[in-house]
């Protein structure tokens, strides 16, 4: 009995610090069942460290480290089911700029699953270890590797503006040196609320 998986190519780009969209193809695992197929996502968040590309009009075998990925686009012509699998999980999309390590900027939409309906896009981040995350750009997926970003600007804000009196607490504790005893001392003092 043989452990050979079928495979599928699907055309992609690759970018990083040393390539600028190099094309080539990923080997996507077909279910023998035929009901669900392995996406590129999948392929990408796979334990190995490298993944397997075909490259060039002959087809060369090129192992490229995971790690050393910045984002990989699929080509216009994959299907969105081959790319990433929304499946059945509550999920969310928020809005942000990334600045990636090879010096590119992307800006998009980042589809997350959520974990909990609190989930912040922060919580999301910090819990991708070395994952690739989708950033949805207009018609385009990109799959980022969460190593490389540098950092991302968010629409999520603090809820009131940062800078405006009216922003603070309304039991603010104040300080005021009162006399205690011989060295006196500073008494946390509560503003009344109404």
């Amino acid at each position: 009995m043989s452990d050979y998986i079928p495979k599928r190519r699907v055309p992609v780009r690759l970018w990083s610090k040393d390539l600028s969209g190099t094309e080539g193809q990923v080997f996507l695992d077909l279910d023998p069942a035929g009901s669900q197929h392995q996406t590129i996502l999948a392929k990408l968040n796979e334990t190995s460290r490298f993944v397997p590309v075909a490259v060039g009009p002959e087809g060369r075998i090129q192992l490229f480290h995971k790690n050393r990925l910045v984002r990989v686009t699929p080509d216009p012509s994959v299907l969105p089911s081959d790319v990433f699998n929304r499946g059945f999980m509550p999920w969310r999309e928020e809005e942000a700029e990334v600045w990636l390590s090879d010096g590119t900027s992307v800006s998009g939409r980042v589809w997350m699953p959520l974990e909990r309906p609190t989930q912040r896009i922060s919580d999301f981040m910090n819990s991708r270890g070395w994952d690739f995350f989708v950033l949805l750009a207009g018609r385009e997926v990109q799959l980022v590797n969460s190593e490389a970003v540098v950092h991302m600007a968010l629409s999520e804000s603090a809820g009131a503006p940062l800078d405006s009196r009216d922003s603070r607490m309304a039991f603010v504790p104040t300080w005021s040196e009162v006399p205690m005893g011989p060295l006196g001392g500073l008494r946390m003092e509560y503003p009344n609320p109404l």
